[in-house]
Formats: structure tokens, C-alpha cells, sequence
């Protein structure tokens, strides 16, 4: 048996068997771990300026066919619903009509950091709730 052994060992040795050591291992895995601390947060908040763009596109949209509903109704619209004959159509983002009657209206829509709202008077979104 030990002749074996002596034998398995000489061969070893005579092979030049390269390969990564254990710390070489544990740096690659260190310096994958620091980039992937790096990259998921900066992912993360694009995923958020992602949903807020979308956010004020739905509501730019949205005011555009509340315009519209008033010039042909003579009042805005109480519903999203009533704005898809207007050219309304819902996206990722859901906005809700808070308040509408004959002369304003405030709609709302949820971005990735908050909720936005639009009305009738400022004309663009910001950011709150109706």
C-alpha cells in the first residue's frame, strides 16, 4: 500500500496540475459580492424613475382626454373609464379621478417613489395626492 502511495505521490508531482488556489477563489467571490452591492441599489432606483416617468406619462395623457371629455360633456370626467372614448387608455401605472364636477378635476397616479397627481389648474404632474 505504501508503495502505492509512494508512486501516486512521484506522479504528482511530475504532472504539472495547475488549478486556482482557495484564496484566489475567495477574492473572485469578495470582489463579485462588492459589484453586486454597487449595481442592485443603482438597479433598484431606476426601477423607480422607471415608474415615475410612466406615472406622469399616464396622468399627461389622462389630462389630455379629461380636455377633451370637458369639450364635448361640458364637465370632466368622474372616472378613468369615461376617458377611453377620449382616447384614455390605462398603462402599468393606474390613474384614478380623485375629484371631477363642471369646472376642475385632480387625478391620481402611484410612480415608484410616491403618488403623483395632475389638475386641471396646474396643467403637469406633481408630486402628492387629490
Amino acid at each position: 500500500m505504501s508503495s502505492w502511495f509512494s508512486w501516486r505521490v512521484e506522479v504528482f508531482c511530475k504532472t504539472d496540475e495547475g488549478g486556482f488556489t482557495l484564496i484566489e477563489l475567495m477574492a473572485v467571490v469578495v470582489i463579485i459580492g462588492i459589484l453586486a452591492a454597487i449595481a442592485i441599489p443603482n438597479y433598484i432606483g431606476q426601477q423607480d424613475k422607471a415608474k415615475d416617468a410612466a406615472a406622469m406619462a399616464q396622468l399627461r395623457t389622462a389630462a389630455t382626454s379629461q380636455q377633451l371629455y370637458y369639450v364635448d360633456q361640458n364637465a370632466y370626467a368622474g372616472t378613468a373609464t369615461e376617458l377611453e372614448a377620449y382616447g384614455f387608455r390605462q398603462g402599468e401605472q393606474e390613474v384614478t379621478v380623485g375629484a371631477a364636477d363642471a369646472s376642475t378635476y385632480c387625478m391620481e397616479a402611484p410612480g415608484g417613489g410616491g403618488t403623483f397627481k395632475i389638475t386641471q389648474d396646474t396643467g403637469r404632474p406633481e408630486s402628492g395626492t387629490c
